[in-house]
């Protein structure tokens, strides 16, 4: 889920308000009802903050084939959508959301590669606004047509920084990529960042490839491999440094064509996520599900006057810290000699200039 600047979910909950029938003999006598659908997801650090609005569709024909059709699922500029901050000072700023169709959709169910996007915007010059840290964020949706809104809301994660492992403060650390008991990655308690609930981790490798026989070097990276299972209710995660062996086996190619160096000591990124409840609850919510009851728990904090609203409205961040590699416990030998890297030429970084 989860890392980048947006998140699309699935959903098979805005499918099932076509009411297609598989009896061709059934019909549709139901009036259409305006259902709205939000996908959203505020992380201060990003640039850009889009939010995907969608609208529900009732149709006889095939569901799928009408999702496939920007037009049925889109309101385009028939809603209104206002993104409303609200600061600690008491200070209140409106910022309305332009419509966007410049960012382009993986293919899907749903309408590719074209979709629209809803970005809040500064009022005087319509450039995109910064997402601040501790702030709660009111989304509202007014239907031009109508006059029906839409509500939710969210607040933001402050006072992000954490200690890895608990306890240490440097900017830089030490980890020994050999050790294989669980190393704990998180938050003290009383540093536990505001409206954070629940945490996972990923690790970037950077590496440098050099020719062997031109001398050509080239920076290469690993990056962002989850290596806790999804987010975890607290302020702690954990996980075994030597999975990182098995990072570097599984994303590295053979290529007897070259030695690889660690791109100095300094080559290990661990980024620690948080996220608040609302996007965990949602989260739990929509993992495949393990039992034989075909009716999942559907969870949405998105309101309207008449329930007819879906999706979700949630904050998350996250810390990036780098570490050296502990040469001290043989970190560097187990990369070029260890069971999973001896076949992919790692080198001491030191050979590099040799």
């Amino acid at each position: 889920m989860k890392k980048n600047s947006f998140i699309l979910l699935s959903l098979i909950s805005f499918i099932a308000l076509s009411l297609t029938s598989c009896k061709p003999d059934v019909q549709l006598t139901s009036d259409y009802r305006d259902m709205t659908v939000v996908y959203g997801l505020l992380n201060p650090k990003d640039q850009n903050h889009y939010i995907k609005i969608y609208k529900g569709y009732l149709t006889k024909d095939n569901a799928l084939v009408w999702a496939n059709e920007l037009d049925n699922i889109s309101y385009y500029d028939d809603i209104e959508v206002q993104l409303i901050e609200h600061r600690p000072s008491g200070e209140v700023r409106t910022y309305p959301m332009d419509t966007v169709m410049s960012v382009s959709k993986n293919y899907g169910v749903f309408s590719s590669p074209t979709q629209v996007l809803y970005r809040p915007v500064n009022l005087t010059n319509h450039r995109p606004i910064d997402i601040s840290e501790g702030c709660r964020y009111e989304l509202v949706i007014t239907n031009k047509k109508t006059g029906r809104k839409v509500t939710s809301e969210t607040t933001t994660i402050a006072n992000m920084a954490f200690n890895i492992p608990l306890g240490t403060s440097q900017s830089i650390s030490t980890i020994n990529i050999n050790r294989d008991d669980p190393w704990e990655v998180g938050f003290k308690v009383n540093s536990w960042p505001d409206n954070a609930y629940a945490v996972d981790a990923y690790v970037s490798f950077r590496y440098i490839e050099k020719n062997k026989l031109t001398g050509d070097t080239v920076h290469k990276s690993i990056d962002n491999v989850c290596v806790t299972p999804g987010f975890i209710a607290g302020n702690v995660a954990s996980f075994k440094p030597n999975v990182i062996f098995k990072i570097l086996q599984d994303n590295i190619a053979v290529n007897d064509n070259v030695w690889r160096y660690p791109d100095t000591y300094e080559c290990i990124d661990i980024k620690l996520w948080t996220c608040d409840e609302v996007y965990y609850t949602y989260y739990q919510t929509a993992q495949p599900s393990s039992s034989i009851v075909q009716d999942r728990v559907k969870y949405t904090n998105i309101h309207a006057d008449d329930d007819m609203a879906l999706g979700f409205f949630a904050s998350r961040t996250y810390y990036n810290r780098r570490f050296r590699i502990d040469v001290i416990n043989h970190n560097e030998d187990s990369l070029a000699h260890g069971q999973w890297t001896k076949h992919l030429n790692f080198r001491p970084y030191t050979d590099l200039f040799n």
